[in-house]
């Protein structure tokens, strides 16, 4: 199976990312556009943003029930771009968000829906 390419950025008031990805191994490249510092954490749920677990700064407990942490990558620096490979296997939902600083009780956080591949047949029948 072959992983396709996901570009994403980061500021300080935006988390841009697709709405839809096929499922399956995926590259995320990930730049940081704005000021300050931002990292980017993936997590699959059936929960609502407004019911994911929050410390009491606002963060989303990354260990919370209800919620599975699929990628966090390192805090990157303005102007920076860091590269990474997640694997999407599982369609479903997904929340792309930066836990830092608190900005998802901003609302800052894209909803992605991972949908199944589409079916190619490895051969022709002609």
């Amino acid at each position: 199976m072959t992983s396709s390419d996901v570009a994403i950025h980061l500021s300080e008031w935006s988390v841009g990312v697709p709405t839809s990805i096929a499922a399956g191994p995926v590259k995320l490249s990930v730049t940081n556009i704005g000021k300050v510092p931002h990292e980017l954490l993936v997590f699959k749920s059936d929960l609502t943003p407004a019911s994911y677990p929050l410390d009491p700064k606002g963060n989303i407990i990354v260990d919370g029930p209800g919620i599975t942490l699929v990628s966090r990558g390192d805090p990157i620096d303005p102007g920076a771009t860091q590269a990474r490979p997640v694997d999407l296997i599982q369609p479903g939902t997904y929340l792309f968000v930066c836990n830092v600083p608190a900005p998802f009780m901003a609302g800052l956080f894209p909803i992605v829906t991972v949908v199944p591949p589409a079916h190619r047949p490895d051969s022709s029948p002609f």
